[in-house]
């Protein structure tokens, strides 16, 4: 199953970048972008009633590129939680009505405009941050975790990390930015580099690791003994010390005003950061390794905290799609399923409608999940 998901994600990657004019390739495309004003994508602006509207907050921000201001963000939460005499978050967990929100690589390189764009993200963007601000000044939210996708520069699944026979980096600016990589030679650690086209894969070559070439062999064999397919690779992204690697500036103020409101202290779920694995959802490596690489039973522990917990974010049929499938998976051991809830309109997919996605809302369903919209009236009761 997943080869056959990987496939379809590539052709859709391939149409979504094959008019993409082409930047300088590998780090050198990771220097800051221009400050751009706002984005003209701005038709489908969501309209959701604020019971409050914060300082910081406009709809149109959701579509700009600026450096938000926390500290600002943050100290409007504050007088805003002591003066309407507010329970803090952990007060409200006692009282068993806390809800958490629990959100996939909101980061900039994911958005519309991004070095690796899922288009939709700034929309979602805009809609989660509308329910966290209703959410917040209510007594609703009480936690918030997000995860943040952020790699070395050295990261197994750079393009330019891996080289042909003459030394020269693959770049997949000219093939979509993305490519599946099946071993060719596990005494030599080659593998064959495969683009997709609206006809199908096709090879561009082959390609062995700069830094550690039998390390990627043994990788390899791990994803085929586990079913996770082939090795991927894409344009560098989310690369730590960037401006990519950073949370939507709108997010990251939303976020800083709700823990002011609610005294909250947000869970960060870090993702990406060892070399020599990727990481397609945020609770669990594809290549678990001890101690910076397990499973997050540290952020499944605390789920279990809340009354329920809702989850949103990118891209619909890759990480976020792992948040949920692994979520369910162990939430529902541990009773929880009828507490989870999916925000249809809090995601974005790269392949519209994926079979995978569709038969993961079908487990969700059966198990009690509620599949509620971004504008849903809060929750009453629990």
């Amino acid at each position: 199953m997943y080869a056959r998901v990987r496939i379809s994600v590539l052709i859709t990657l391939y149409k979504l970048h094959r008019n993409v004019k082409g930047c300088k390739h590998g780090l050198a495309s990771l220097t800051k972008r221009s400050k751009i004003v706002v984005s003209s994508n701005t038709e489908a602006l969501s309209h959701m009633k604020l019971n409050y509207i914060p300082n910081f907050f406009a709809a149109a921000k959701a579509f700009a590129h600026y450096s938000p201001d926390i500290a600002r963000a943050y100290s409007e939460g504050v007088q805003y939680g002591l003066a309407n005499n507010l329970a803090t978050g952990d007060e409200l967990i006692k009282r068993g009505v806390a809800r958490l929100i629990a959100l996939t690589d909101l980061e900039e390189d994911f958005r519309d405009d991004g070095r690796l764009p899922v288009k939709g993200t700034d929309q979602v963007v805009l809609r989660v941050c509308e329910r966290i601000i209703n959410g917040v000044v209510e007594d609703y939210y009480g936690g918030i975790m997000y995860s943040l996708d952020g790699h070395p520069f050295d990261h197994i699944s750079f393009d330019c990390n891996w080289r042909d026979g003459a030394g020269d980096p693959l770049n997949l600016e000219q093939y979509g930015k993305a490519a599946i990589l099946t071993l060719e030679d596990p005494v030599l650690g080659t593998f064959k580099a495969q683009a997709f086209s609206e006809n199908g894969p096709y090879d561009i070559g082959t390609y062995r690791h700069a830094f550690d070439p039998m390390g990627t062999v043994a990788y390899w064999n791990h994803l085929q003994a586990t079913g996770q397919g082939p090795i991927w690779v894409f344009v560098p992204h989310c690369v730590i010390g960037t401006d990519g690697a950073n949370l939507h500036p709108l997010l990251a103020e939303t976020i800083a005003f709700a823990c002011g409101v609610r005294r909250i202290r947000p869970r960060i779920i870090r993702k990406g950061h060892l070399a020599n694995t990727d990481w397609f959802g945020p609770l669990e490596p594809c290549k678990p390794s001890d101690p910076e690489g397990l499973l997050n039973m540290g952020a499944v522990a605390e789920m279990t905290m809340y009354a329920a917990v809702e989850f949103g974010g990118v891209a619909e049929d890759f990480c976020e799609y792992n948040m949920r499938a692994k979520s369910l998976e162990l939430l529902a051991g541990l009773g929880m399923a009828g507490k989870m809830r999916f925000l249809r309109d809090c995601t974005a997919p790269i392949v519209p409608n994926a079979a995978h996605v569709a038969a993961l809302y079908d487990r969700a369903r059966a198990a009690g999940i509620q599949f509620i919209d971004h504008d849903a009236p809060l929750d009453a009761g629990v």
